[in-house]
């Protein structure tokens, strides 16, 4: 642990409202350890990331900045060139492996995950609608603002529990459907020693 109450800060950036209100809800329940300080920006569109994150990292004002979104579907445009940019920035592929937190299809497959088991193929919300419903009572999904807060106010700290034990047998290959490297992120922002940051800063050059 860090002394004299010194908090490790670290940034996520977040692709859009989806991600941004779910991690927003996950810090309000208190799950992660009190020693991280960890601020989240919404950037909007996968397609803002790749700004908003060289703006961040040229203030050099956290340990690490992370990036949390989905791949989309094949090809994988969007995504592979956020990759790219990522790792030309460190002058790593290590830098994108670590740092880019992802969810194939959507993040929608981590969200659900609170309430049963899934394995979502598709992002699309005409599609996922009805396990929605079903899961969280939330009919025709949108993502509005309103409907991000009935269902995220069912996120629990009972359930998050739940979710980590319900992601533990998916993929964290990419390119297969379903799959997320998110509990890659929980692990880290759970733990009491701070030890892996000055790791993984080793690992992506910095």
């Amino acid at each position: 642990m860090r002394k004299n109450n010194v908090k490790a800060n670290i940034c996520i950036i977040c692709e859009g409202n989806e991600e941004f209100r779910y991690l927003e809800r996950l810090k309000e329940l208190g799950v992660w350890s009190e020693i991280y300080a960890v601020k989240l920006i919404n950037a909007e569109s996968i397609d803002k990331i790749a700004p908003t994150y060289q703006y961040v990292f040229s203030a050099n004002s956290y340990d690490l900045v992370f990036v949390f979104c989905d791949t989309e579907t094949e090809p994988y445009k969007q995504f592979n060139a956020l990759i790219q940019k990522i790792s030309d920035l460190y002058g790593t592929r290590n830098a994108s492996k670590n740092l880019v937190l992802f969810a194939n299809p959507c993040t929608m497959q981590i969200i659900l995950s609170h309430f049963e088991k899934v394995r979502l193929t598709t992002n699309k919300k005409s599609v996922n609608g009805k396990l929605i419903k079903k899961l969280t009572g939330v009919s025709e999904y949108k993502a509005t603002a309103r409907q991000l807060d009935k269902l995220n106010k069912m996120i629990s700290s009972e359930n998050y529990v739940v979710m980590k034990t319900n992601l533990e047998d998916i993929s964290s290959d990419p390119k297969v459907i379903p799959s997320t490297n998110f509990l890659r992120l929980l692990e880290h922002v759970e733990s009491e020693d701070t030890k892996w940051i000055r790791k993984l800063q080793k690992t992506i050059g910095i």
